[in-house]
């Protein structure tokens, strides 16, 4: 190989160039690729929390379901039912198993922050409408408060 094969002429070093910006540009993540990877980020412990939770779907009286929620002693009950056009009724319960101790105040959280809060009766159930989307429960105890994963009504 002699020395003129390694010197570059003008075009040559254009040529370079242009694959060098091409090259750059490729090497780049795009935005929607990191938005991905941040997603699936909370998936990274999906199986330990749906171990940890029993949300086995059970139909219900008409087309409806039910969610129930074991955390330790507290079980919560979540059970969907339509209500008319995009609302549901939701008849929610919740007990202290341990200490036969029903909540002293559950709360229907929405994904945009809002929230409903109903007082049970003293076997910890109480009946609420809402409109029909993502949702999770919360339940005041003496002991404390517990909160569902997010769910589908």
């Amino acid at each position: 190989m002699s020395r003129d094969d390694l010197e570059l002429g003008e075009g040559d070093r254009a040529l370079l160039s242009l694959i060098a910006h091409l090259t750059t540009d490729e090497d780049r993540m795009p935005q929607s690729v990191a938005e991905a990877a941040k997603a699936l980020h909370d998936w990274a412990g999906i199986d330990a929390r749906l171990a940890d939770m029993t949300t086995d779907v059970v139909p219900t009286r008409g087309d409806g379901a039910a969610y129930g929620f074991v955390f330790g002693t507290v079980r919560l009950r979540a059970e969907v039912e339509p209500a008319g056009y995009r609302r549901r009724r939701l008849v929610l319960v919740a007990h202290d198993e341990d200490s036969a101790a029903a909540a002293e105040e559950i709360s229907v959280q929405f994904p945009d922050g809002s929230t409903i809060t109903v007082t049970p009766d003293r076997f910890g159930e109480r009946i609420t409408q809402v409109p029909a989307g993502s949702v999770r429960m919360v339940a005041v105890f003496p002991s404390g408060a517990v909160s569902t994963p997010w769910f589908t009504v």
